[in-house]
C-alpha cells in the first residue's frame, strides 16, 4: 500500500528551478535510495516529504494526509511525531549531553521522557554509544555522533525515516556500516526508509534505486 504519493511535484528558488514534475509513490516500511550527484535535487525532495520546506507546485500526500494543507503548526507537528531526519551533519546542540540531545524531540512532542529513555537506552547499547550520553557532541568522534543522530531520529519511532547523504562524512567501511545499520533498524521499528546519497556504493545495497538528475527522477 502506498504510504506516500508524490504528484508533479516542482520545486523553484527564485528562477531557479530545482524540481521539474516529480512523480513517485513509495510503499508503507519499504526502503528505498535516491542517488543523483550534488545539485540534481535529491536533497529539496527529501527535505520536502520531511515537511521542512513548501514546494512550489504538485502535490505531496503523506498517509492520505496533504502536506500543503497543513499550517505551520501540524507541519511541526507532523515533523515531531511521524518523521525521522538523519542529515550528514549532525545537529547536535553543543550545550545539551548526548541523552539530552536525543530526548529533543520527545521534549518538545510533550510525550513521556522516561518512556522515551527507557526505548532508547537498549539501543544506545545496542549501537555501542551507551557511554556517550553523558558525554557532549564535541567530545565524541564523528561515528559516534553520527548513531547518536540515528538514535535520536528513532526516539519517537517514526513512520517515515528520512536520511540525507548520513554517510557523506564517513570513510568507506563506516559508511556501508551506518548504511546497514540505517536498514536494518528501519526494518526493526516498521519505518518507511528513504536515503538520498551521491554514493553509488550505499545505493547498491538497495534494491529500490532511483536517479534523479536535473530535478527529474530517470526511469
Amino acid at each position: 500500500m502506498a504510504l506516500i504519493q508524490i504528484d508533479n511535484l516542482r520545486k523553484s528558488f527564485g528562477k531557479v528551478s530545482v524540481l521539474n514534475g516529480v512523480s513517485l509513490e513509495l510503499d508503507a516500511g519499504e526502503q528505498y535510495v535516491i542517488q543523483g550527484a550534488s545539485g540534481s535535487g535529491k536533497s529539496t525532495l527529501l527535505y520536502l516529504l520531511g515537511g521542512l520546506d513548501r514546494a512550489t507546485g504538485g502535490e505531496i500526500r503523506v498517509d492520505n494526509k496533504v502536506l500543503a494543507d497543513m499550517n505551520d503548526q501540524k507541519l511541526a507537528d507532523y515533523r515531531n511525531h511521524y518523521v525521522g531526519l538523519v542529515f550528514q551533519f549532525h545537529f547536535l546542540l553543543p550545550s545539551m549531553n548526548c541523552l539530552k540531545n536525543i530526548l529533543l524531540p520527545a521534549q518538545i512532542g510533550q510525550a513521556s521522557m522516561r518512556e522515551v529513555e527507557e526505548r532508547v537506552r537498549p539501543l544506545a547499547e545496542a549501537l555501542g554509544v551507551t557511554h556517550c550520553l553523558e558525554k557532549f557532541p564535541f567530545e565524541l568522534s564523528g561515528g559516534e555522533q553520527q548513531r547518536v543522530n540515528i538514535i535520536r531520529a528513532l526516539s519517537m519511532r517514526p513512520q517515515l525515516l528520512l536520511c540525507d547523504e548520513p554517510t557523506g562524512n564517513l570513510d568507506s567501511e563506516n559508511s556501508q556500516n551506518v548504511s546497514k545499520l540505517l536498514r536494518d533498524l528501519a526494518h526493526e521499528f516498521g519505518s518507511t526508509l528513504v536515503v538520498v546519497t551521491h554514493d553509488g556504493e550505499v545505493a547498491s545495497c538497495f534494491s529500490k534505486r532511483f536517479v534523479m538528475q536535473d530535478g527529474k527522477l530517470l526511469t
